[in-house]
């Protein structure tokens, strides 16, 4: 599997055939991961650790200094530990923990209790295999299936395919993240300064009210698309043809009939309307610290056996 970074522009996700380290925007990435320990010691060593975080590198530092330094419980004695898989994506930290805690916990998880096979390991079957396979039944199935998620190896030793094809929409990808305030400013600015909006929704031919929060619009800054939010998602599920979803994946704008993801549209909308409240670190590239009330496993520390 190639290396990829990927950055974040105005106009989506822009993937480059390199090894470089990935950007995410400061205050804009969580990310559900696996851990898997390097222990000496047979008893601990293969075992895993499903997590969330909002800054990956800060948070195995954590984990391998141990619960004093911010790491959790469960991995303080039995690593060190290797962050070898994150899935990031998730539009906010709610849809991202909930992410992981079916993901800890299948067999009291509602959407994995179709899955009975889940509840525990096959014979011989290694604690990574087993994550890995709750992982692959988890993104087929709704609500996280409609989600434009990405999956990332961190460890290229860890690579495999998956036991099924994940949705189309998806990616999986392999290289480091690095979380970093200037991409995000940029962004922001950019999005501030190019973009033109007309007063009316295209969809509906009502006046926008508080625009700052219902109004999207196109990707392609040429194009002067403006709608309500609740209009384009409903315009997207109309054309995707699946009664009974609430949460578009993609569509093509009505003017200039540009292919629009819905998770880069959010994302866009999401850099503008906090573009006021950014704080720039002092160095380019300045790493965000975990948020404490954000690292679920600093309070409820839970290990797939």
């Amino acid at each position: 599997m190639n290396s990829t970074n990927i950055c974040f522009t105005t106009t989506g996700f822009e993937e480059k055939d390199t090894t470089d380290t990935v950007l995410a925007q400061k205050g804009h990435f969580y990310g559900v991961y696996l851990l898997c320990s390097q222990s000496l010691d047979t008893r601990y060593h293969g075992r895993c650790y499903v997590g969330f975080t909002v800054n990956p590198k800060r948070r195995i530092n954590q984990h391998n200094r141990g619960c004093d330094f911010g790491g959790a419980k469960k991995t303080s004695k039995s690593g060190p530990w290797q962050m070898v898989l994150i899935v990031h994506g998730f539009a906010n930290n709610i849809t991202a923990l909930q992410f992981e805690w079916a993901w800890q916990q299948p067999a009291l998880s509602t959407r994995l209790k179709i899955f009975p096979e889940l509840k525990r390991k096959r014979p011989k079957e290694t604690h990574f295999d087993y994550h890995l396979r709750i992982l692959t039944k988890m993104l087929s199935v709704g609500p996280w299936h409609r989600l434009s998620l990405t999956v990332r190896w961190l460890e290229t030793q860890y690579e495999r395919e998956f036991e099924q094809l994940i949705p189309a929409h998806m990616q999986i990808v392999s290289g480091k993240l690095a979380i970093t305030a200037s991409q995000r400013l940029a962004a922001a600015q950019q999005h501030h300064t190019q973009k033109l909006w007309a007063l009316e929704c295209h969809l509906c031919m009502n006046r926008i009210e508080n625009p700052e929060r219902s109004r999207l619009g196109c990707l392609n800054l040429t194009c002067r698309l403006t709608c309500h939010m609740i209009c384009l998602a409903n315009y997207f599920l109309s054309e995707e043809q699946q009664p009974g979803q609430y949460i578009p994946i993609s569509g093509r704008c009505p003017l200039c009939d540009t292919q629009l993801n819905w998770a880069a549209l959010l994302q866009r909308k999401r850099l503008g309307h906090k573009a006021n409240d950014i704080e720039v670190d002092s160095e380019d590239g300045a790493e965000l610290s975990d948020v404490p009330e954000l690292d679920s496993d600093l309070e409820a520390d839970k290990e797939i056996d």
